[in-house]
């Protein structure tokens, strides 16, 4: 496999290797969280130099920041490995702040935006990364795609101090839209983008059916996991004098009933508001409770190793791409979104494997008869 290094110099990416000798070659893409690569490499190659810290790889079509080099020589081997962070991992390092925030000490209220999903997830890139962003604080290699109004029509969002790859994810996830890094090396920039998933559902125009009948898949695996799952939420509007005198008021999510017994599951949430509309407090203390209740579901994923001999990623399929999983056996089928890819190459194998994450249609459902005649 190739991989490029480049340095960035001047506003533009400057190439320093080419090179082949990389061994144990891994990288991921995720939909909308930050992920990584590693890989190792002979200290004893031509180039071995070239690896340093801050300078930009390109493993076919991913791009990431070298982070972490580690070096290691005994009787048999002199060898480094490699590790470092895609772009959407360089979100870790900024704070969401607010732009009335200014100098080095001082207090300010919230960044909020409201809109499509989109267009808020590219308001905070702008103010923290962007060209709205302190000059210091910019990534100059990046160029932030316009608006395409897609998402939910009504998205809100107020941060303050929350981390940049924390707000993206939440955002992006609760509209089912997929965050995508896209090099132009040839320009200087790297371009980022929000688009909408592609539907490969079993009844698009162009399905995409993971299963061992069909030969799509070597493996499934099913997780089924409820311990972090919550479904009662008592929601504190923060910012009270008094800890007695906040406004509490509970919550659950939209379609469900108060929960009882053994399947009441409550969860305290403090959220802020500052709406200088009278009344509108309970309105977005509502909507700032859904925003947080993502981090409490149910877990029931499906994960598969995708056949490399009948499927290739960015090729039959892409990160974000909503496909069908069928495991007869089990008799179920679910349309459920491939949220991460993960790319593995050793001198004598390679191996895709998807991370399917939230379904587009409940839960895993059961297989109907008639699939077992297709």
């Amino acid at each position: 496999m190739e991989i490029r290094i480049y340095d960035y110099i001047s506003n533009e990416f400057v190439p320093q290797l080419i090179t082949y000798k990389a061994i144990n070659i891994k990288y991921r893409v995720h939909a909308y969280e930050p992920s990584g690569f590693g890989f190792d490499f002979s200290l004893d190659e031509f180039g071995a130099d070239e690896f340093k810290i801050k300078r930009f790889v390109l493993i076919e079509n991913f791009i990431g920041v070298i982070e972490n080099i580690k070096r290691n020589t005994d009787t048999n081997s002199n060898m480094m490995s490699v590790s470092g962070t895609d772009i959407k991992g360089l979100f870790i390092n900024r704070i969401i702040i607010p732009q009335t925030f200014s100098g080095t000490q001082g207090t300010a209220g919230y960044d909020a935006v409201t809109g499509y999903t989109d267009v808020c997830i590219k308001h905070f890139w702008q103010n923290n990364i962007g060209t709205n962003a302190a000059v210091v604080r910019r990534y100059n290699f990046i160029t932030i795609g316009g608006n395409k109004n897609i998402g939910k029509s009504n998205d809100a969002y107020k941060a303050r101090y929350n981390k940049l790859s924390d707000v993206t994810a939440e955002l992006a996830k609760g509209a089912d839209l997929v965050v995508t890094v896209t090099p132009q090396i040839e320009t200087g920039k790297i371009l980022l983008d929000v688009v909408k998933p592609d539907m490969r559902t079993v009844t698009s125009e162009r399905p995409l059916i993971l299963s061992l009948d069909r030969l799509t898949v070597l493996q499934i695996e099913n997780i089924i996991e409820t311990l972090n799952k919550r479904n009662a939420f008592y929601t504190t509007r923060s910012g009270a004098q008094f800890a007695d005198e906040a406004l509490t008021m509970l919550y659950f999510r939209d379609g469900e009933t108060e929960p009882s017994g053994i399947d009441r599951k409550e969860e305290h949430l403090n959220v802020s508001v500052n709406t200088p509309v009278a009344g509108n407090e309970y309105t977005e203390m509502r909507r700032q409770a859904v925003h947080d209740m993502v981090n409490y579901e149910e877990i029931n994923s499906l994960n598969a190793k995708v056949n490399f001999t009948q499927l290739k990623y960015n090729r039959d399929f892409k990160v974000g791409d909503f496909v069908t999983v069928q495991n007869i056996k089990w008799g179920v089928e679910a349309d459920i979104q491939i949220v991460a890819v993960d790319i593995s190459e050793t001198a004598s194998d390679r191996t895709e494997s998807v991370t399917l994450g939230a379904e587009k249609k409940g839960y895993v459902r059961e297989i109907l008869t008639q699939i077992q005649n297709i």
